[in-house]
């Protein structure tokens, strides 16, 4: 019990302990945190009772696929540091074990998991801790509880802040799209969970769920939204709710019109970029007033994305190395192909199809909470995959320990 102990605690610590610095990297504002001394000791735990248990020898293929990602990931960042010159040694080096703490707890939930009875108390600390986050985002909103996040070097110091106006919540992870992105786990955790006729009484799931999706919505995050509800639909798909999906997009529709910022959001993006196409070829006088510019997407469309492919390009096999393309590229999967290139994104998509091909049996009315737990992960999984179209959301250091976390856990739940 003391090692699905360890499990918890990382899925208890990280996403509540807000992201305050404790020892800076020079060149940037990233910092190691207390977090990841945590996550170090429990990673080496593990590696000692992996080299005993000689787990490599018996490892499955998604474990294969992971090192595999890694040592292209090692090739690729040795490539940039030291030919392209492309990455520095400092961050280049750094990025690399950030990816290396990440996914090693895949393996480490995987080991550590033995029993059904300690999955069921893995599953009541997700959901008390997504209660505690969206409990502490909703402080932030209405009563001016501090917020610490690190969207820029001067806020990453770890200064206390609180919510300006039209500021859109983060609770305790370092912005709004991180908060929104991990809120899709517990938020198909608790629907697969209700379906479950064992579960008495339904009212606090009924009650933590309706808590998570306020904050969700109030992190206004568009393709976290349109996330949420896309995997929630493929859910009724596998359940055969046929009847369900109008009423899934009933509640879509009235949730956007709620909440204003979300509803603000949505209607600045089709201004911005659907109805402006169509303008184009509208002489000028006959035009409408000027339109606020959707800020965040143009940033993408007209710097991030060309960097990342003007990356690619320069070695389309290796890519330039970790950290050579910047902090944020708000598409995982240029990232990918920018950082790794060819050789890497096709390592990471080997990772993402074998833990698909082992789920797929579970894909059905979940029978008991081992397989609400796994297709509530799987389908979280498709969320984050959809997230990161327009996300760094596996480099978020909050949301890619929990996920690889659950997913080494659901990984093992299908062999207990």
């Amino acid at each position: 019990m003391f090692k699905a102990f360890l499990v918890a605690l990382v899925l208890l610590i990280v996403p509540l302990y807000p992201k305050f610095p404790l020892v800076g990297v020079a060149g940037t504002f990233v910092s190691v945190r207390l977090e990841d001394f945590l996550l170090a000791g429990i990673l080496g735990i593990w590696a000692i009772s992996a080299l005993k248990s000689k787990f490599f020898e018996k490892s499955l293929p998604v474990h294969r696929a992971i090192l595999l990602y890694l040592f292209i990931g090692a090739i690729a960042v040795f490539s940039g540091i030291f030919l392209t010159k492309t990455a520095a040694l400092n961050l280049g080096a750094l990025h690399f074990f950030r990816r290396i703490e990440y996914m090693a707890l895949f393996f480490a939930a995987y080991s550590f998991l033995k029993t059904k009875e300690q999955l069921h108390f893995i599953i009541r600390i997700i959901l008390l801790v997504s209660l505690l986050v969206a409990g502490y985002g909703l402080g932030q909103q209405f009563l001016n509880w501090p917020v610490i996040t690190t969207t820029n070097s001067e806020f990453s110091k770890g200064l206390a802040l609180s919510l300006g106006p039209g500021a859109r919540i983060n609770s305790t992870f370092a912005g709004h799209y991180d908060l929104a992105a991990y809120s899709i786990f517990p938020l198909l955790l608790v629907i697969s969970l209700l379906r479950l006729k064992s579960v008495r009484p339904k009212w606090p799931l009924v009650a933590i769920g309706l808590l998570t999706y306020w904050a969700m919505l109030l992190s206004a995050s568009r393709v976290t939204f349109a996330a949420f509800y896309l995997t929630a639909g493929l859910f009724l798909v596998i359940i055969r709710k046929w009847t369900w999906l109008p009423l899934l997009v009933a509640a879509a529709i009235i949730s956007i019109i709620a909440s204003p910022q979300l509803l603000g959001r949505y209607r600045e993006f089709i201004v911005s970029h659907v109805r402006a196409a169509a303008d184009e070829e509208m002489p000028d006088a006959l035009k409408p007033p000027a339109i606020p510019e959707d800020r965040s997407f143009n940033i993408r469309l007209q710097a991030e994305w060309p960097r990342a492919m003007r990356a690619f390009y320069q070695n389309p096999v290796l890519g330039t190395g970790f950290s050579s393309v910047g902090l944020a590229v708000d598409n995982d999967y240029l990232r990918l192909l920018a950082e790794t290139g060819l050789l890497g994104a096709t390592a990471f998509v080997l990772i993402i199809l074998r833990f698909f091909k082992s789920s797929i049996s579970y894909m059905r009315v979940p029978q008991d909470f081992r397989e609400a737990f796994i297709v509530s992960v799987t389908l979280g999984l498709v969320g984050l995959l959809l997230n990161a179209l327009f996300i760094d959301v596996f480099e978020a250091s909050k949301v890619a320990v929990v996920s690889w976390t659950l997913l080494g856990l659901a990984e093992k739940s299908k062999t207990i």
